[in-house]
């Protein structure tokens, strides 16, 4: 049998909360399966969490983040193609530590925090979109005057992030397509 270290932070609670959701499912998420999953007293998850939405609320927060804990991970000077393939593994990654998160957790939530987690969720995918367009205009290698006043690089940014969420969530395997397509607008 296996006993537990005791929890004594937030972020231990957290780290638990996303053992459960990997293995268990978001739905699995509840004050009382936290509490024992990190064999501490009800009451003392209660002392970080005041409800079960906050619980789950920072819970999809801190998945989000550990999904999309790309930076770290860009060389200086990559190419565009290049970042958008590392995030797509990434977050395929992410997909596959937390299966059916990207469903379950716009489904779970009622209300005010279904509107919240929906927060949460373009948050990240903003940060994702301006990572992107960082990456975009450094790249040297996309031909000159491809981008104009109708075609400007937010727009491109824009219709690629689109795309790649596209491929998260209809959950396919390879963006080469979307890599192609890269390719051959901003590189041909």
């Amino acid at each position: 049998m296996h006993i537990n270290t005791p929890v004594i932070s937030k972020e231990d609670i957290l780290d638990s909360c996303r053992k459960l959701v990997s293995e268990k499912g978001l739905p699995a998420l509840n004050m009382r399966s936290v509490a024992k999953q990190c064999n501490i007293a009800l009451g003392s998850v209660y002392n970080y969490f005041s409800s079960k939405e906050e619980l789950i609320m920072e819970t999809v927060e801190s998945v989000w983040q550990n999904i999309f804990s790309v930076r770290h991970d860009c060389k200086p000077g990559i190419a565009f193609t290049e970042y958008i393939e590392l995030i797509f593994e990434k977050i395929k990654k992410g997909a596959l530590t937390y299966p059916n998160f990207f469903t379950a957790h716009s489904i779970r939530f009622v209300g005010k925090t279904r509107e919240k987690a929906r927060e949460k969720m373009k948050n990240y995918f903003s940060l994702i979109k301006e990572e992107m367009l960082i990456i975009l205009k450094a790249d040297m290698k996309i031909k000159k005057n491809v981008f104009s006043p109708a075609f400007t690089e937010e727009n491109f940014t824009d219709f690629i992030l689109t795309n790649f969420i596209s491929l998260l969530i209809l959950q396919k395997n390879s963006s080469s397509v979307l890599i192609e397509i890269i390719k051959k607008i901003i590189y041909s």
